[in-house]
């Protein structure tokens, strides 16, 4: 009588079997990603529309579909609308296109998810610390930004400068000088009938003082100027003390030496409107300005950037990083396809285009010589549709880049972030709040002292 065949367990079997079983599994695998991914963005602030083309270059070669969902306006509106987005479970999104700002208190939020693995050495140094937070790597950098200073090169060459200032105090002192004469020539010129009417009063100087973030920028660079140390996580202690209150007696300073009082009023378009029409000699901005300034200053005149000024004691330039990173939503349903998307996007070819077509790359290698950088993937053409809203300019050549290329990439490597904290928003907004009330006001310490202390407890969560 034979013995009954003992059972082998399924597991058992398929370790035994050959490749030719090869078709045995435990069980089934993941399924596909199904779906499209979606991408969630504030508008594309190039003329080109670059973006949007990297992003239909990446469906035609992987056959993936990408569904673009277009933000509020405002950085508030997209902040808002993510956050809520997240913190509800809503698996609507799976990329994210967020501002550098926004790291910590995404992280904190559990809106975002982690990336898993370090960024390549490629990426600019300081740029990587905008999507890094408590140890990990929360992003991608996407395009960046770095404040330049823009001037008006003919006026500052017809009155004896042939170089932008190079600290602050320079710039104050040069600034009342040259805009002063220029204003007396041309009243001049006026009123011997040379030139028919009185041109627009040239002030010294604009830069982005409405109470928004654009005027927290403005703060942290000029306390930065006076000592302050961007990683530093107190303004009240250690060498700290005094560098956020003198850097906002320096703004009140220049507001009320060379500005015009509508500068508490301005952001990056009205100031950038003020410096084209010939009502500024120097203008704090960032270089995604550059074209438009470019295409409406008058034939004959002349514009330059630099680094912004230097600290009179080391002459170091400093910049707030601008910018955007790309993360996967802490709820996509498509993390493989998203995680992809994002890497095509951040590429070394995709950032030499963001760079060719008017962003800051994040890459070392797209500021190398064009014989040595990255080709841009995309036809020349492309850079001609635009994406919806964009003013349309012509295509650039294979391989051209800005003219500002060198100086932006000085500046984005002696950049810094804003501080990183998950408390980043309501410190921004004490910033806002108390500088916006010194500018305004006939000046005295007790605001700014105030303002250190609020800015403090703001940033460790207690304010």
């Amino acid at each position: 009588m034979r013995a009954p065949r003992a059972t082998v367990p399924a597991a058992l079997l398929c370790l035994t079997l050959t490749a030719a079983a090869s078709g045995c599994t435990s069980g089934p695998g993941p399924e596909p990603e199904k779906g499209a991914i979606v991408l969630a963005t504030g508008s594309d602030l190039s003329s080109s529309g670059v973006r949007q083309d990297l992003i239909r270059a990446w469906e035609k070669r992987t056959g993936r579909t990408v569904r673009i969902v277009k933000l509020p306006d405002t950085a508030d509106g997209q902040r808002s609308q993510l956050l809520a987005a997240g913190q509800s479970g809503d698996t609507h999104y799976d990329v994210l296109n967020i501002d550098v700002a926004w790291t910590a208190e995404f992280a904190e939020a559990g809106v975002i998810r982690p990336w898993g693995t370090s960024l390549d050495g490629d990426f600019l140094d300081s740029v990587v610390k905008t999507a890094e937070y408590d140890g990990k790597v929360w992003g991608v950098p996407f395009n960046t930004d770095a404040g330049l200073l823009y001037y008006r090169k003919d006026i500052l060459r017809e009155y004896g400068y042939n170089q932008p200032p190079s600290n602050w105090g320079e710039l104050k002192n040069v600034a009342a000088q040259v805009a002063d004469a220029y204003n007396r020539k041309a009243a001049k010129a006026a009123k011997a009938g040379k030139k028919g009417r009185t041109p627009p009063t040239m002030y010294g100087m604009v830069a982005q003082l409405r109470p928004y973030e654009g005027l927290t920028v403005n703060t942290l660079e000029s306390a930065w100027a006076n000592g302050g140390d961007p990683e530093a996580t107190s303004f009240t202690k250690g060498e700290q003390v005094g560098a956020l209150q003198q850097g906002v007696a320096d703004v009140k300073d220049r507001l009320d030496s060379i500005m015009p009082h509508e500068a508490t009023t301005m952001d990056e378009t009205e100031s950038r409107r003020w410096f084209a029409d010939g009502r500024a000699l120097f203008m704090r901005n960032w270089p995604v300005e550059y074209g438009s300034v470019a295409e409406k200053l008058k034939e004959g005149v002349q514009f330059a950037v630099a680094q912004l000024p230097g600290r009179p004691t080391d002459g170091k330039r400093m910049s707030v990083l601008g910018g955007q990173n790309l993360a996967i939503s802490a709820g996509s349903t498509r993390p493989e396809g998203a995680r992809a998307l994002i890497a095509a996007l951040t590429s070394a070819g995709s950032e030499r285009c963001l760079l060719e077509r008017g962003f800051a790359a994040t890459r070392d290698s797209a500021y190398r010589d064009a014989a040595k950088a990255p080709d841009c993937p995309l036809p020349p053409g492309d850079a001609e549709r635009g994406e919806q809203g964009a003013t349309q300019r012509p295509a650039p050549d294979p391989g051209e880049e800005p003219a500002y290329t060198r100086t932006l990439y000085a500046a984005l490597r002696a950049a810094a972030p804003r501080p990183r904290s998950a408390h980043y928003q309501t410190f921004s907004k004490v910033v806002q709040i108390r500088v916006s009330e010194y500018l305004n006001s006939r000046g005295g310490t007790a605001i700014a002292d105030a303002l250190a202390r609020e800015a403090d407890e703001a940033l460790s969560g207690h304010g």
